[in-house]
């Protein structure tokens, strides 16, 4: 029967002291401390021998389940824009990652469009600039938020301008004839009047003589 502070580690199967399965930060873990640090080092040994090409294809399979031509078929089908605000990768400066080699091999290099995915099922659902990414982790991936974010910054927008009434007043040909009438548009608009075509600006009047009075509008 072991003590309460001890626990067999599942890799090693060695007996430890309950603090040895804490991470650095101070999380538990299902290992002990000796058996992550072996994966690690053994992990950075392997990635070491990939190269940079490797290494990308290593992240895009460990952490999304997708190979670097499934990630490229992504970029082309979004025509290399970010699925959010429509930005293209050339405008997006590549960030720069991983820690300086001590063998002076490169790190692998920074891509424009990360790679979006639902945390709850690991489904892939696109690729992002780094800012649309952090703001829709920022919202918990919950599109309540975001449309109520949308909401709040809609009400300081600055309402579109109404466009001004243009009038168009028709006379009879005849002194005495029919009564003049005056027809209004909301915006500029151009008639067809007895064969003629009349443009009347916004915010004007425009006064036409006509026998019919009859007019059909163009635009």
């Amino acid at each position: 029967m072991f003590e309460p502070d001890v626990r067999r580690c599942p890799r090693c199967h060695q007996n430890r002291p309950g603090t040895a399965f804490r991470s650095a930060s101070g999380r538990p873990t299902q290992s002990c401390s000796a058996c992550l640090e072996r994966s690690r080092l053994t992990n950075r040994v392997r990635r070491a021998g990939l190269g940079p090409a490797g290494r990308r294809a290593d992240n895009l399979r460990h952490k999304y389940g997708l190979l670097p031509e499934e990630y490229d078929a992504l970029r082309a089908a979004q025509e290399y824009r970010c699925q959010i605000c429509g930005v293209h990768e050339d405008d997006i400066e590549a960030p720069r990652t991983g820690r300086p080699r001590s063998d002076g091999s490169p790190a692998t290099e920074g891509v424009r469009l990360v790679v979006d995915h639902c945390h709850r099922t690991g489904r892939v659902r696109g690729l992002l600039c780094a800012g649309c990414n952090v703001m829709i982790g920022n919202a918990a991936d919950s599109p309540e938020i975001l449309l109520a974010a949308a909401a709040y910054l809609s009400r300081d927008a600055e309402p579109a301008p109404r466009p001004q009434l243009a009038r168009l007043r028709i006379l009879d040909t005849v002194p005495d004839g029919r009564p003049s009438r005056t027809v209004q548009f909301r915006g500029s608009v151009t008639i067809r009047l007895d064969g003629h075509e009349v443009h009347v600006a916004e915010g004007s009047t425009t006064t036409v003589v006509s026998p019919t009075g009859n007019f059909e509008v163009i635009t």
